[in-house]
């Protein structure tokens, strides 16, 4: 019987320690929340049934020396439990961070704070929603680290008039509002939750302009390799998204915040470039998206900006292992400019995942007074492969023996124009993968193409970090599922030594 008491006590722990591990009941925690259980009920009654009273003095000062102990750990817990609710602290330990407000949430909370002019975002928490019991520890998260955000709780039916306006098409858990305006923040999450603060309070208006009509990527397209996570990230940061057909346009319109091109595979107009050209010449802002093993007219124009795009793809022995296919080409990039506003919240221990990329090199400044500066650089073991096709179709390849490594090479780069009608500014980056449905959300990626996009509309007060969701796409099996299978077996193995051992201890002392 004591055999069967302690392995109930072992695989109880083991499936709650499954449980609170992978975030989830599967079927190994399952198990373990029932067996464990039912060995102790059948210890139990066994017992009972063997029990004949105290039949001596020697029985009842046992069954005091345990009732007295049994007393003694529930005083230690209740105690325990009544100092955890006056004085308590967090410790996050998981590599994400993931139970710590990101950097963007706090920035947003210093904003508030420091903002006097219009009257402070509220949150307000409908505690009668379906999840309002789990998205609980998150409100006072934000309560205890936003001190100028007012959190109000309160039901569906006493909600302001204009959030029940929202409420009557669409079902939520936690709104941001002020006086007469409110944004859903979605499923309630830190990352919707502070988008919604976000666009509350955004001053200016910044609109993204994507050219398209040269194959450039498709912001509708929903499957792994589109792009309308890319416009949802930006509509998420109140950011509005259009489409500009080059072709169609004299001119790159006044309205125009960033102008956008992402990836073409042909040819642009002579106009178009033209119109790009007088664009910049009156202060305007480009992002450009390339790829390795494409040549268009673009390459001339950006050229003429002081950006030297030299022929190949970037390869690096030690390349990413999170893609289905991995190849030299699949590069895990963790060196940046630390000076540079884009890229100076990036470390080490933030990483960008690029499947295929080319050098992007910011040769020379066409005005003594423009600035270039590289933002995202290669690791020193890489090299620039000219053989594009075998690299790319992860044939055998190696660096050119005279050809010196040792070096970072950049492969993003952005420049700062004074010109008479305000000052341009670029941002090139040499792949447009990074930023697809697969891979935007993949380690710090959406970190990189926002804070450019931030940065070239001259909203450097919003640059920041944005919650993580790790996501990176993985065959035959996910990231999370290779993870579920690492707890199973961290879970299993050891509970399968701990029976093994308590068996083989109580055979021996039996013996």
């Amino acid at each position: 019987m004591r055999f069967l008491s302690a392995a109930g006590l072992v695989t109880i722990l083991s499936g709650l320690g499954a449980y609170y591990a992978t975030e989830q009941l599967s079927w190994f925690s399952i198990v373990n929340l029932i067996v464990g259980p039912l060995l102790l009920v059948t210890v139990v009654v066994v017992e009972i049934g063997r029990f004949r009273g105290f039949t001596g003095a020697s029985s009842r000062r046992v069954a005091l020396r345990w009732g007295l102990g049994i007393a003694a750990v529930v005083a230690a817990s209740l105690a325990a439990n009544l100092l955890g609710m006056r004085w308590h602290s967090t410790i996050d330990l998981t590599v994400e961070r993931r139970y710590t407000l990101s950097d963007q949430t706090l920035l947003i909370c210093e904003q508030i704070a420091a903002n006097r002019d219009t009257e402070a975002p509220s949150l307000l928490f409908l505690e009668d929603a379906l999840m309002a019991k789990e998205v609980r520890p998150l409100i006072a998260a934000y309560r205890g680290a936003c001190p100028g955000l007012e959190v109000r709780e309160t039901r569906a039916t006493d909600a302001p008039p204009e959030a029940r306006a929202l409420l009557s098409s669409a079902d939520a858990t936690v709104l941001a509002c002020q006086p007469g305006r409110c944004e859903l923040a979605g499923f309630p999450s830190e990352e919707n939750i502070s988008n919604a603060l976000l666009r509350l309070g955004r001053k200016r208006h910044v609109r993204v302009d994507f050219l398209v009509g040269h194959g450039e990527v498709n912001l509708a397209s929903e499957n792994e390799y589109g792009f309308s996570g890319l416009a949802g990230a930006l509509r998420d940061e109140g950011i509005q998204v259009a489409a500009l057909v080059g072709a169609a346009a004299r001119a790159v319109p006044k309205e125009t915040t960033v102008l956008v091109v992402a990836g073409p595979e042909r040819n642009l107009l002579p106009a178009e470039l033209a119109a790009i050209e007088r664009y910049l010449e009156r202060g305007g802002s480009l992002l450009v998206l390339l790829e390795p093993g494409v040549t268009t007219n673009l390459e001339p124009l950006l050229g003429r900006w002081g950006f030297e795009l030299p022929k190949g793809v970037l390869a690096d022995r030690a390349g990413s292992p999170l893609l289905e296919d991995p190849k030299p080409t699949s590069l895990l990039l963790r060196s940046y400019n630390p000076f540079h506003p884009v890229t100076r919240k990036l470390s080490n221990r933030t990483l960008l995942l690029m499947p295929g990329a080319r050098a992007v090199i910011p040769a020379r400044k066409p005005r003594p007074d423009d600035d270039l500066e590289g933002l995202v650089f290669s690791n020193r073991s890489a090299w620039l492969e000219k053989d594009v096709v075998a690299a790319l179709a992860g044939r055998a390849i190696a660096p050119d023996p005279d050809e010196p490594l040792g070096q970072e090479l950049p492969l993003a780069a952005a420049g700062r124009y004074p010109r008479a009608r305000g000052e341009a500014r670029i941002v090139v980056i040499g792949d447009r993968d990074f930023a697809s449905n697969r891979l935007l959300l993949a380690l710090y990626n959406r970190d990189l193409f926002l804070n450019a996009v931030l940065w070239l509309a001259e909203d450097d007060e919003h640059i920041s970090l944005r919650p993580k969701a790790w996501t990176p796409h993985q065959d035959p099996f996910t990231l999370q599922q290779t993870l579920a299978y690492f707890y199973f077996l961290a879970f299993a193995l050891p509970e399968v030594l701990l029976l093994l051992g308590i068996h083989a201890w109580y055979r021996q002392r039996g013996a």
